[in-house]
C-alpha cells in the first residue's frame, strides 16, 4: 500500500541521515519502494531539467554505483537477483573478445614495405 511504501521511503531517509548506512537494509527497502519510486520518476509533477537533481535529493544512494546496478535489476529483470553479476561475466567476455580481434588485426595487417610499391 501506499501509506507501507511511505514508511520505507520514510525508514530510507532515516538510513541515510547516519554516516554509514547498511548496503542490505537500503538495498532492501528499495526493493520494496520500489514502485512508489518508480511513480515518482515517471511522474510529470517535477520538470524534465529538475528530475536529475529532484530525484538524487530524494534517493541518496543513487550516488553509489551499487545501487544504481541493483536499480537497473529492478527494472531490466526484477526475478533474476543475479543479473549484475551475470551481466558483469558477459561484459568480461565480451571485452576479452574484442581486445583479442584488435590484437590479431595489427599482428595480421601487412607491413607497409610489402605493400607492392618499392
Amino acid at each position: 500500500s501506499q501509506k507501507t511504501q511511505a514508511r520505507h521511503y520514510k525508514t530510507l531517509q532515516q538510513l541515510y541521515k547516519t554516516k554509514k548506512p547498511n548496503k542490505a537494509a537500503v538495498t532492501q527497502l528499495m526493493d520494496l519502494e520500489f514502485q512508489s519510486r518508480r511513480l515518482f520518476i515517471d511522474s510529470d509533477a517535477v520538470k524534465e531539467q529538475d528530475r536529475p537533481t529532484k530525484i538524487l535529493e530524494a534517493y541518496p544512494c543513487f550516488r553509489e554505483v551499487d545501487h544504481v546496478l541493483d536499480e537497473l535489476r529492478r527494472i531490466i529483470q526484477p526475478s533474476n537477483s543475479r543479473y549484475i553479476s551475470e551481466m558483469k561475466e558477459r561484459w568480461e567476455n565480451f571485452y576479452s573478445k574484442v581486445q583479442f580481434y584488435g590484437v590479431m588485426k595489427k599482428v595480421m595487417k601487412p607491413p607497409n614495405t610489402l605493400n607492392g610499391g618499392m
